[in-house]
């Protein structure tokens, strides 16, 4: 057999079997199973606050953990509180504390008394439900950085309704409806009444802190920023909007046979009459007066002159309620005839006015003698043998 026939017959038997053909497709995989933390071993387990200094007595906080786990056939990895299925459950967590609970999305919600709090702090034993070993002795200490000040606000006036937009025409001509106007906001209400003390104290937990009486109410917080004692009055509510006009409805036509020159017929639309206009759309509502600032009479410590630059009083006026935006014009229906007559687009309504600003109210600040007014169990005033005393206590420490 000759070189050229020998290298056909190669050719024909590799192409018979297949080598540059497409090959099969690879069997189908199962998808992936999901791992879950339940087929897991938990081996070491901490919770803690993460970034949050301590628990604020009244607001909401949030646990943390951190746990290493593995699986089986698999390196020891870090899991974390998740909604993930190998993640930490929030619900899988549980809490036996005198001054705190615990929601199933391990949020915290401490006492909202702070005396209840300032001497103990917010001892809490948290249990890993699924694996009670994990139980933890945890003492949280106070932190006072969420309260920011005392207020006696006024209520903010209630935004003006939008009005309707008009019905577009229903019937061929038919011309849209107007749109309706929208309502007055409403004048925000004139400030209330503070009445208050303040002064610079120490607790096992911090060494100083400002403390205000305010309408009775005992605040505490960090002294290293303004604390503000507020009696704004209220802003003005926002008028409503004007609702659009309606659009027009088509022009009205009537189609007839006709002869044309040479001798054809044809259907001709002729026009009845002009298109719907649209209607006027609606006028804003004016935005309401901000109401006046109410009153404050600050008396603070006058052992601690630097409380008159961190105590910041604010009973200025409510600010203005905007007016409603205009509502648009509705436009005019369409045409269908050759000749066809459009009606008129709706005219836009006019825009609310703004409310007035309200008036500033009356503020009192001054120094005296406080320090008695601040008699309260684990409070001493900055400075003095009381306040050493405690300092020399220490933070208490969680009981194993």
């Amino acid at each position: 057999m000759s070189r050229s026939l020998a290298s056909f017959a190669l050719l024909a038997t590799t192409l018979a079997t297949g080598c540059f053909g497409y090959s099969e497709p690879p069997p189908e995989r199962p998808a992936p199973a999901l791992r879950k933390l339940e087929s897991a071993t938990v081996l070491d387990m901490r919770v803690h606050l993460a970034k949050q200094p301590g628990l604020c007595p009244g607001f909401e906080g949030k646990l943390y953990a951190d746990a290493q786990v593995q699986w089986p056939g698999s390196k020891p990895v870090p899991r974390t509180i998740g909604s993930d299925v190998d993640s930490l459950a929030p619900s899988s967590f549980g809490i036996s504390a005198p001054l705190v609970k615990i929601d199933d999305q391990a949020h915290l919600h401490p006492d909202a008394d702070i005396l209840k709090s300032v001497q103990t702090g917010f001892a809490a034993t948290i249990v890993y439900k699924p694996n009670p070993k994990f139980t933890f002795t945890e003492l949280f200490p106070p932190d006072y950085s969420c309260y920011r000040g005392a207020y006696a606000d006024g209520e903010p006036g209630s935004s003006g309704s939008s009005g309707s937009s008009g019905t577009s025409g229903s019937r061929d001509g038919e011309s849209g409806r107007d749109g309706r106007s929208g309502t007055n906001g409403a004048n925000g209400r004139r400030g209330g009444k503070l009445e208050a003390v303040a002064t610079l104290v120490t607790t096992r937990f911090h060494e100083r802190l400002i403390a205000v009486i305010a309408n009775e109410q005992l605040y505490l917080a960090p002294a290293n920023r303004p604390f503000e004692l507020g009696a704004a009055g209220g802003y003005g509510g926002a008028g409503g909007s004007g609702g659009s006009g309606g659009r027009g409805a088509r022009e009205p036509t009537k189609t007839r046979e006709i002869t044309t020159s040479r001798g054809t017929h044809t259907m001709e639309t002729y026009s009845l009459g002009p298109s719907g206009s649209g209607g006027d759309g609606g006028s804003g509502g004016n935005g309401g007066n901000g109401g006046d600032g109410g009153s404050v009479e600050l008396t603070y410590d006058a052992a601690f002159p630097e409380l008159r630059e961190l105590l910041k009083v604010d009973v200025s006026g409510g600010d203005a309620g905007y007016g409603g935006a205009a509502g648009h014009g509705g436009s005019a229906g369409s045409t269908r005839s050759s000749k066809g007559v459009r009606g008129s687009t709706g005219h836009g309504g006019t825009a609310g006015h703004p409310g007035d600003r309200g008036s500033p109210g009356r503020a009192s600040v001054k120094a005296g003698a406080v320090s008695r007014l601040f008699d309260f169990p684990g409070i001493a005033i900055a400075g003095t043998p009381a306040a050493q005393a405690l300092r020399a206590q220490g933070a208490p420490t969680a009981r194993k």
